[in-house]
């Protein structure tokens, strides 16, 4: 009968170790999930907004619309200033040539262009995109969003606000991960 007891008690001994083990162990694996899928989003957002600064530059206003710019992305061109010889120089001829430059060549060669509207880990959920124009100190100023719809189990997460990057109220070209 004592054999029998302290079997039991052993077993019930491994049984509520391995809990309270998983109860640790649990959130830190959840965490680690969270920063890996965070930090994809992040990857994701900085590359649509050196997109969106490159149409800007070339289109005067941001793109409200993913096919739009990622259009660009991969089938745009952009103007390159060359300049030769100095302008400060008298004894050498300054000379200053445009020319037009694939967009992906440039700057996303090695990036899968058509698939950036999608968040990381969700091949069917999209980034929400917006553009407009604000009015800042009597100038009017181009401004975009793109921010992820649904972050990563937002229940048990601590951060609240959806991962973003710009904002379509301010002149603001940062993400909000900073």
């Amino acid at each position: 009968m004592k054999y029998v007891i302290r079997v039991v008690l052993l077993a019930l001994i491994a049984v509520l170790t391995y809990y309270t083990y998983e109860s640790i162990a649990e959130p830190v694996r959840y965490e680690k999930e969270v920063a890996i899928k965070e930090e994809a989003v992040i990857e994701k957002l900085k590359t649509l907004r050196d997109g969106q600064i490159a149409y800007k530059d070339q289109n005067g206003k941001f793109s409200g619309d993913f096919n739009d710019l990622l259009n660009f992305m991969e089938n745009g061109q952009m103007k390159v200033l060359i300049q030769q010889g100095d302008k400060d120089d008298s004894t050498t001829v300054y000379k200053v040539d445009e020319i037009l430059v694939s967009v992906k060549d440039s700057l996303f060669k090695d990036i899968d262009v058509p698939n950036l509207r999608y968040v990381p880990f969700n091949d069917t959920l999209q980034f929400l995109i917006a553009s407009g124009e604000i009015k800042k100190n009597n100038v009017t100023v181009p401004v975009f969003e793109i921010k992820d719809p649904a972050p990563f189990n937002r229940e048990r997460s601590k951060k609240n606000d959806p991962l973003k990057v710009g904002s379509i109220f301010d002149v603001n070209y940062n993400g909000n991960w900073n």
